[in-house]
């Protein structure tokens, strides 16, 4: 019993920080106002240029740093594109879907002269500096460093959007752009740091499942993940806090799924790794239902292009 309680406990922090990274990210993106359902295409670019920084420069800690440049990157796209140009959301967050699968394929081949899968490259898969620590050292040590990032990452933007002026003004863009506009508030600028902040965040999410979790990247490794980190969102209240909680919960469904494969149950293994998203998705529709009203709600300006002249549009 023990030991399947420290295998889920592992694996639950290794394969749900990757999401609860990513929907933290989608949160505050959608508290400045702007939706970003396209957060599976910023964790497959952060964790393809994450294998490719590491590649290149021989350190994993260097490419999760490209990585979280990678996911920026397709973040400022975003923005520009809903926050400047006033397109649709929901078309931005296809188009970069679409675009990520398909330079996935050109970069594997560019760098590794493969189509599916990179060579393996460092990792940071575990902190050995705490295997030290009385009694649960040798559980903590098996965890990569970016699973106690996470948690530094959390309580910061949680102080940051709920404690300090500068959160408050993004909120206020989310809430009602154009009172935020009369008081001064740089509504664009909020936004495009809000969007980034997310694209970042979902870069370092795909690091992690790359070089935090595995030591390569393979085609189609995200798995529709970054698609539970925007259910996690509404299924956290639309908090920081409740968003990343979420997000270890896919994990948790995730890690169970792995757990029963290593046994012998009759149950076909195509049911079997259907357990996360049929979980997740019963999950959301409870959320959803009757018990939505304890849950936060979204901010009112959500998804609504705003425009100095013209307002929210």
């Amino acid at each position: 019993m023990l030991s399947f309680l420290k295998y889920i406990f592992i694996a639950t922090l290794r394969l749900g920080t990757p999401i609860a990274l990513t929907s933290m990210g989608g949160c505050l993106s959608q508290r400045g106002g702007i939706n970003n359902i396209g957060l599976d295409a910023q964790m497959t670019l952060g964790a393809l240029m994450g294998v490719c920084g590491a590649y290149w420069f021989k350190s994993a800690w260097v490419g999760v740093l490209v990585g979280m440049l990678a996911g920026l990157i397709m973040g400022l796209i975003h923005g520009f594109v809903v926050n400047t140009c006033g397109a649709p959301m929901a078309v931005s967050s296809q188009a970069m879907i679409l675009f990520s699968q398909g330079l996935t394929i050109i970069v594997l081949f560019a760098v590794f002269g493969n189509v599916g899968y990179s060579d393996q490259v460092a990792s940071i898969s575990s902190t050995p500096v705490l295997a030290n620590i009385p009694l649960a050292g040798d559980t903590l040590s098996q965890l990569s460093p970016l699973v106690y990032l996470g948690l530094v990452i959390l309580a910061v933007l949680n102080f940051l959007l709920y404690k300090t002026p500068m959160g408050l003004r993004m909120q206020s863009c989310g809430e009602h752009p154009r009172a935020a506009d009369t008081a001064g508030i740089n509504v664009t600028l909020y936004r495009y740091l809000g969007v980034m902040t997310s694209g970042a965040l979902g870069g370092l999410g795909g690091a992690m499942l790359s070089i935090g979790y595995m030591n390569l990247f393979q085609d189609g490794m995200i798995a529709g993940r970054g698609f539970l980190a925007v259910g996690a969102i509404s299924l956290g209240g639309y908090t920081l806090k409740g968003a990343y909680a979420a997000g270890l919960l896919f994990g948790f469904f995730d890690a169970l799924q792995l757990y029963v494969q290593t046994t012998n149950l009759p149950v076909p293994s195509q049911f079997v790794q259907m357990i996360p998203y049929l979980a997740s998705f019963l999950v959301i529709i409870f959320a959803s239902g009757e018990h939505s009203g304890r849950r936060g709600r979204a901010p009112a300006a959500l998804g609504q292009p705003y425009s100095k002249i013209s307002g929210t549009r």
